[in-house]
């Protein structure tokens, strides 16, 4: 080991008679710990997605999958554009989900940071509820990161800063759950998590080795899309979509030129124009067809709102499950309101004020604006048409 001032004993857990009891530590299984991280998540999915099928995204006009489906939702006659006062609600919007996205960047970052430091003294139990939080957290940042597209683009260095936090939070989760690989991770539950670290190079396996295949894929293919739309790589749209399209379109039309010139030198040629060049034809246009429409699902905004409900619904099963303990077999009570549970469960409330002081600040702008038309009006003097004017208006009337 040599990591630990005080090694924890692996001696029961290596000869599998561990049946030492859960020591509770409610500041990070609590219910107050969880709710909270369960319910910004949720609120943070259904603002920044339901922003984009309202039409509220300032910048963003979408590819045809995500036109479609907006002018479909904005068809309904409280949801049309004009009844929603765009204007005022982008801006509410957008700095409620900063707020959210700021929130849970930190957080993210924090519990991360609290399972590495405790690791000599947490238990296989509670570390699995760290990665479970620290995955809550991931996707609530993720997912504002759709209304916060213009914003950052404005802002380069805050986008670079924040790029640096996402990567820190994708190494902290990557090490986590290669750590949740080990084969005998879900039947150690009351273990020392210190022990299984140790224990993790050649025993990566069995059913918690396919799930942290799954959560690296996800984390990798997640956190490399999002921070590709921050940047909006026109190289990168070159080389994944622009070139492969193009080659295949000249591919295409060089088989069609090729299939044309033989049909006209005999029957022979013709036979083997419709029996090899054809089908070959076919196969690299029905190819483009099928990735141009691969490519578009893909980069659609209603794709990414797809993966934020598979995101937060795999997070939600996990700690579900994870947390599905007998509390006869701990050691204290999970559940026992302090500190560490109260307070994240009163910053929910910071959300419902937030919004209510961005929503009474807009409002004020919107009273100067107007304030300031009025003005400007008063200002300028009264109009007083010209007498050739009033013939030219008079002549038109009479003819």
């Amino acid at each position: 080991m040599g990591l630990c001032a005080v090694e924890p004993n692996c001696t029961l857990w290596s000869v599998g008679r561990d049946d030492r009891k859960y020591h509770a530590d409610p500041d990070i299984a609590g219910i107050g710990v969880i709710f909270a991280f369960i319910t910004t998540s949720l609120v943070t999915i259904i603002i920044a997605n339901g922003s984009f099928f309202l039409g509220l995204l300032r910048g963003y006009e979408g590819n045809s999958i995500d036109v479609w489906i907006v002018t479909q939702i904005q068809k309904v006659p409280p949801l049309r554009k004009r009844k929603l006062r765009t204007n005022f609600w982008q801006p509410v919007v957008e700095e409620l989900v900063m707020t959210l996205s700021n929130q849970q960047i930190v957080v993210g970052v924090a519990i991360l940071i609290t399972g590495f430091l405790k690791h000599c003294s947490i238990s296989v139990y509670h570390f699995s509820i760290v990665a479970d939080l620290a995955w809550f957290s991931s996707n609530t940042h993720l997912t504002s990161l759709n209304v916060l597209q213009v914003y950052l683009e404005e802002r380069p260095r805050v986008r670079d800063w924040r790029v640096g936090l996402m990567v820190t939070i994708l190494c902290g989760m990557l090490a986590a759950h290669i750590m949740e690989g080990h084969q005998a991770w879900y039947s150690s539950w009351n273990s020392p998590a210190q022990c299984l670290f140790d224990d993790l190079p050649g025993n990566v396996g069995g059913e918690p080795g396919k799930s942290m295949f799954i959560n690296l894929f996800l984390l990798v293919f997640g956190y490399t899309t999002a921070i590709a739309r921050l940047y909006r790589s026109t190289w990168l749209d070159e080389m994944l979509y622009n070139r492969p399209v193009d080659k295949m379109s000249k591919a295409c039309t060089r088989l069609k030129d090729k299939r044309t010139v033989m049909r006209t030198k005999g029957r022979l040629q013709t036979f083997i124009a419709l029996t090899l060049i054809f089908p070959e034809e076919k196969i690299v246009s029905s190819t483009k067809k099928v990735f141009v429409v691969f490519v578009t699902v893909l980069s659609s905004l209603t794709a990414n709102f797809i993966l934020d409900i598979v995101w937060f619904a795999l997070g939600l099963v996990d700690i579900i499950d994870d947390r599905n303990i007998d509390p006869e077999e701990t050691d204290g009570n999970e559940n026992a309101w302090g500190f560490g549970q109260i307070v994240p469960v009163l910053l929910l409330f910071s959300i419902v004020l937030t919004f209510k002081e961005l929503y009474e600040r807009q409002q004020e702008r919107e009273r100067e604006q107007g304030l300031t038309l009025l003005r400007a009006r008063k200002d300028q003097p009264p109009y007083k048409p010209s007498l050739d004017g009033l013939i030219q208006k008079q002549v038109a009337m009479e003819t």
